[in-house]
């Protein structure tokens, strides 16, 4: 029985035949086949006859000059920044981007509408001339003129409103992706299929599938729906828990058997398969095969096996490039060739139409076999950190092993970017400090500067103030000491003169006559101011001392005829006094 397992929620679908996987659907890559895109020119490469397309940011495209409508040079074909509509006909693998194509094919479940042609194809396999002469009837009064069709198998038999209906849906997606690339002006995706489970049904379901096993019960009305509108007849829909779908329809076992290395044999052989950069190499060993009574046998029934399992195994793992098969050795030309001939026979199913070449004399063969898309293990595996890829470890003595120095390169690199992030946080912390205590610093020393520099100038202030007061006082003190001190001369002078008069004037009865200016000559009755006799005893004269008031020129004058009792008035008025003193002698 043949069953049709579709998980929407995984984008994982699997053809299921008595428990066993027969091929594989997987979308899980951005960039999937039948994809459609505008694009801008990159580079032209006549060197390797290419040209390389920018399909998004980060994102290059291969478009193959035989792909190029034209003749001639490259450049006279296409220009570099011309903007394209293309269409994913290879996906990614490794380091290589998509590879693209010009020619845009919409598929339905019943044509394919291309821009390749304008003719009309029919399958090989609709063998009968009145149902081929049928089908190019009906489609010519619907195929535009700029546009080819090919008929799929699955139009066999149909009616013409079921050739229509499907005819239109095509178009009408044809005429929505001229109308968004019209109105893009740079790279960005036109048109994807969306719907996972119609395009599975459309490409994937046919006559010889039994059942047909979905995730959720809205898939299953989908389903049914979309069934009943293709075939005309109820077709038998299980729906599983979604989470549950894969583990109960041995996808997942079938998954896991196809991602391991080994693959065992029906009757105990096994073969390992190892992919590498450059090819695939294929291994046959016998193993635990006891069943067969001679040699002979026990190696032909075994690379029987193998040779089915490895037509299987390429299909579901979709395995590309170059294949090398080493068949366990076998000696009889016979059995070479019954080998060979199941071989062919189990790729033929294939629809990357596998290229065997010969079997050499050391029983190994060359196949070669399309690339479609990324192989199983691109899309499932991850590369390992312990090997790196290689599958092994090795331990080696006085050596360091390839994983210990590959976790060792890892542990030192993460190391060296945690110390870049924890010096490079300290680094800004300690940058963070030095400015703060810059502007600490900073601050302090201004305010140091200005403290300092208050203080110089108040204590200079203060200095210079009491400097100055200081020199203004001592200077004071000292003109008042000298005024004082020429005072006290002018005044012991004065004294002395005094004394010396006083006592002239004590022996020989003298009087002193003071007049305080020249007398008028024209001025009649002048008055003199004449000293009253002094006194003859010293000791008398010390309480009668005569004075005498000048009216002559309206000054007044005290005179006091006592030397020790003299005054700074009479000092005053002896410095006022001219030297035009006139003494005047009496009888005693």
């Amino acid at each position: 029985m043949r069953q049709l397992v579709i998980s929407e929620q995984d984008n994982v679908a699997a053809l299921m035949e008595d428990g066993k996987a027969i091929d594989f659907y997987i979308s899980k890559n951005e960039y999937s086949v039948g994809d459609v895109y505008s694009v801008l020119v990159e580079n032209i490469m006549p060197s390797i006859n290419a040209v390389f397309v920018k399909i998004a940011d980060g994102q290059m495209g291969f478009l193959h000059a035989n792909d190029i409508p034209g003749r001639g040079d490259l450049y006279n074909r296409i220009s570099p920044g011309q903007r394209l509509l293309v269409q994913i006909v290879k996906e990614p693998t490794g380091n290589k981007g998509p590879r693209v194509n010009l020619a845009i094919s919409i598929p339905g479940r019943y044509y394919v509408l291309t821009s390749e042609t304008n003719s009309i194809s029919i399958s090989r396999r609709i063998s009968e001339n009145a149902e081929r002469d049928r089908l190019r009837s009906i489609t010519n009064l619907m195929k535009p003129e700029e546009l080819g069709v090919v008929i799929r198998t699955e139009a066999a038999g149909r009616t013409q409103e079921e050739l229509e209906e499907d005819f239109l849906n095509i178009w009408e997606k044809w005429k929505n992706i001229v109308d968004k690339y019209e109105r893009t002006a740079s790279y960005a995706p036109i048109h994807k299929d969306s719907d996972f489970l119609y395009s599975i049904l459309r490409d994937a379901f046919n006559s010889t599938i039994d059942e047909v096993s979905v995730g959720g019960v809205q898939s299953k009305y989908r389903c049914e729906e979309y069934l009943k509108t293709w075939t005309g007849r109820s077709v038998n829909v299980n729906s599983f828990e979604t989470s549950e779908l894969l583990a109960k329809t041995d996808v997942l076992k079938e998954l896991k058997n196809c991602l391991s290395n080994r693959v065992n044999l029906p009757s105990g052989g096994y073969i390992i398969i190892q992919g590498m950069e450059a090819l695939t190499a294929v291994d046959i060993n016998s193993g635990k095969f006891t069943s067969s009574s001679t040699l002979r046998e026990t190696v032909r029934r075994t690379n029987m096996e193998a040779a089915i399992e490895i037509a299987r195994q390429m299909r579901l793992r979709n395995i590309g490039g170059m294949i090398i098969v080493d068949f366990i050795d076998m000696s009889e030309r016979s059995d070479r060739i019954a080998v060979m001939e199941v071989l062919e026979a189990a790729v033929k199913s294939d629809k990357a139409k596998p290229q065997i070449g010969q079997l050499s004399d050391l029983c190994l063969t060359e196949i070669t076999r399309k690339r479609s898309g990324q192989a199983l293990a691109e899309i499932f595996g991850t590369i390992c950190q312990h090997c790196n890829g290689t599958g092994v470890t090795f331990n080696l003595r006085g050596a360091e092993d390839h994983s210990s120095h590959g976790r060792r390169n890892d542990n030192r690199q993460q190391r060296f970017n945690q110390n870049q992030r924890s010096s490079s946080f300290s680094r800004d912390n300690r940058d963070r400090d030095n400015r703060d205590r810059d502007n600490r610093d900073s601050s302090t020393r201004d305010n140091r500067d200005s403290s300092t520099r208050d203080n110089r100038d108040s204590s200079t202030r203060d200095n210079r103030d009491s400097s100055t007061r200081d020199n203004r006082d001592s200077s004071n003190r000292d003109s008042g000491r000298d005024r004082n001190n020429n005072r006290r001369d002018r005044n012991n002078n004065r004294n002395n003169r005094f004394s010396s008069r006083q006592g002239s004037n004590n022996q020989g009865q003298h009087r002193r006559i003071v007049r305080d200016d020249k007398p008028n000559p024209d001025q009649e009755g002048s008055d003199l101011l004449v000293a009253s006799d002094l006194n003859q005893d010293a000791d008398n004269s010390s309480g009668t001392d005569s004075l005498t008031r000048s009216k002559s020129f309206g000054a007044s004058r005290m005179v006091e005829a006592r030397p020790e009792a003299a005054s700074d008035s009479r000092n005053d008025s002896y410095k006022n006094t001219e030297d035009t003193s006139l003494e005047i002698e009496t009888e005693a």
